[in-house]
């Protein structure tokens, strides 16, 4: 097994994305920890590589009064170490803990696991819950945006053009009122691929959902948010009757499949189940 391609490292975006505009069989590496495993196992198809590393435009996350950048260059132990504050905090730092490990961490980048599009990708349920979207920069046609949700496309497949490359994801600053709610359920405690993982935030007026974003991960081909539910819960107060039926929802609109993870039926159950601890967290944190 050969692996014969070009490989450069440009010095800023610009150069980047130049690279990436000469067509034909263009690649970029960011952290590596899915491309260079997949290296001993099939020949990258490849003409050229470009090495995305210290790349300053990729590395910053930036706050404004309205809003939350994140570079596609930072890495996951960069964001555990982050300190933002509320629901960003209450669904990136644990989502970070219980991504793989140390080693990990320090390599894989936030672009790397949102493009990847893995359906089990542990970043994209809480982006989607904060209502990401992906700025999208090409040398001839400049930047677009795209809700997060509209950029996975399907198994492993994405909006990104040849041509383009992901730079940073965007969200609203979320409300100091707004609750959240985290969880990933994996074979272990730390280094697993997720079974289910669930990442919500509710925002409540005098007792009743005004706004309630619920995504999900490893149930569907891609990371989903569940409109149904969120429509069931607008307006109403976190009930029993209100929960147990949310959590329905959730499950029903989920299209988990069997493998050898967990059987389709049992992420279903866990949809559920999750959706509803998640409803009773936020209900108790409000009284």
């Amino acid at each position: 097994m050969t692996n014969d391609f070009e490989f450069t490292r440009p010095g800023d975006l610009q150069e980047a994305l130049q690279a990436l505009a000469q067509g034909g069989r263009v690649v970029p590496l960011a952290g590596g920890t899915n491309i260079m495993v997949n290296l001993k196992r099939v020949p990258l198809e490849a003409d050229l590589v470009v090495d995305l590393t210290g790349l300053e435009e990729l590395a910053p996350i930036s706050e404004t009064n309205g809003s939350v950048r994140l570079g596609a260059g930072v890495t996951f132990a960069e964001l555990l170490e982050w300190r933002p504050g509320g629901a960003v905090q209450g669904l990136m730092h644990p989502m970070c803990v219980a991504f793989a490990g140390p080693l990990i961490r320090n390599l894989a980048t936030v672009g790397g696991n949102v493009c990847d599009a893995s359906a089990a990708a542990d970043i994209s349920p809480p982006l989607l819950a904060l209502d990401a979207v992906a700025e999208l920069d090409s040398a001839a046609r400049g930047r677009r945006t795209l809700p997060l949700q509209e950029f996975f496309r399907g198994v492993r497949s994405t909006a990104l053009r040849s041509d383009e490359l992901l730079t940073a994801i965007e969200f609203p600053h979320p409300a100091e009122d707004e609750r959240w709610f985290y969880y990933k359920l994996g074979k272990r405690k730390a280094d697993a691929i997720s079974i289910v993982s669930l990442a919500m935030t509710v925002k409540l007026e005098q007792n009743k959902v005004e706004q309630a974003r619920i995504a999900l991960g490893a149930v569907a081909p891609v990371a989903m948010r569940t409109p149904e539910t969120e429509s069931l819960l607008r307006g109403e107060t976190l009930n029993e009757a209100v929960i147990n039926a949310a959590a329905a929802t959730a499950a029903r609109e989920s299209r988990p499949i069997d493998d050898f993870r967990a059987t389709g039926a049992y992420r279903r159950q866990m949809v559920e189940a999750l959706v509803r601890r998640g409803l009773e967290e936020i209900s108790r944190q409000n009284g």
